[in-house]
């Protein structure tokens, strides 16, 4: 269940970042000013502009790099289409759809980003199976391209969560898996209860698995690994990391160079 909150990010309020009167805040107040507290809160300001300025620049860098490669093969069907080969024609088609579902892509992880920062969820429990199953129809069209072969466990255990959100995490870990996998992909996925009550869920590749310097800029806010995520955007493993720290967990990443890569993320386990 959504409710909603009065607490607006800052990051999607960027008009109010040039008219915020800082300085005269505190004098409205009852108290005088902490230097300490005013120092973090100018430093947690700082981190929002820079954070700000990142973000548009995935999402310009994103956005434009799918419509230029749109627009360039429907001009290319327009103004060639009577000299290109019917087999040519369709592979121009089929840029044409590609391109115009990653732009649908970004969209939506642009409004799931701002739905994950304007709003609260009462947690409710989460039968990990059906959300698994919802996520893998929707990769049904990849899954189908690369071939994976993909090992579930025999069961779930119960956890508590927002399934809507849970499903995105699920879809930006399996997507990964089967497009950075091996030839052909292995994607196993499990659970392990911890002993501080949390599961942990993890999504495990045969890709070439990732470097330290790599693993430790992963899930930098709005950041690219050009070399190993060329055909990707920036926003999935951000959303990730933004959903699973709003509903309490964490995430992580193990990985060797050579022998694959394990993601993971924790959510608060629950009995019936």
């Amino acid at each position: 269940m959504l409710v909603p909150t009065l607490d607006q990010d800052l990051l999607f309020r960027p008009a109010q970042l040039g008219g915020a009167d800082w300085s005269t805040s505190y004098e409205r107040g009852s108290h005088t000013p902490d230097v300490e507290d005013l120092r973090r809160q100018n430093r947690a300001l700082q981190e929002r502009v820079e954070e700000l300025g990142a973000f548009a620049h995935t999402v310009a860098h994103d956005l434009k790099d799918s419509l230029a490669a749109l627009c360039g093969f429907a001009s290319e069907l327009k103004e060639d289409y009577n000299r290109l080969s019917a087999a040519q024609r369709e592979e121009c088609l089929n840029h044409v759809v590609r391109s115009a579902y990653k732009l649908n892509n970004v969209i939506d992880e642009l409004l799931l980003l701002a739905e994950i920062r304007q709003t609260d969820v009462v947690l409710e429990p989460l039968h990990m199976a059906s959300i698994v199953a919802e996520a893998r129809d929707r990769l049904a069209s990849m899954i189908e391209t690369y071939h994976p072969e993909i090992i579930l466990p025999a069961e779930w255990p119960l956890v508590e969560g927002h399934g809507s959100w849970v499903e995105e995490v699920w879809i930006n870990y399996l997507s990964n898996a089967i497009k950075y996998g091996g030839q052909p992909p292995r994607v196993e996925l499990g659970a392990d209860r911890q002993s501080d009550g949390m599961v942990r869920f993890w999504v495990r590749d045969n890709g070439r698995g990732l470097a330290p310097d790599e693993q430790a800029r992963l899930f930098m806010p709005f950041t690219r690994l050009e070399t190993m995520r060329a055909d990707g955007h920036g926003l999935g493993l951000s959303v990730v990391q933004r959903i699973v720290d709003k509903l309490g967990g964490q995430i992580g990443i193990e990985s060797t160079p050579g022998q694959g890569s394990t993601f993971s993320f924790t959510l608060h386990g629950c009995q019936l």
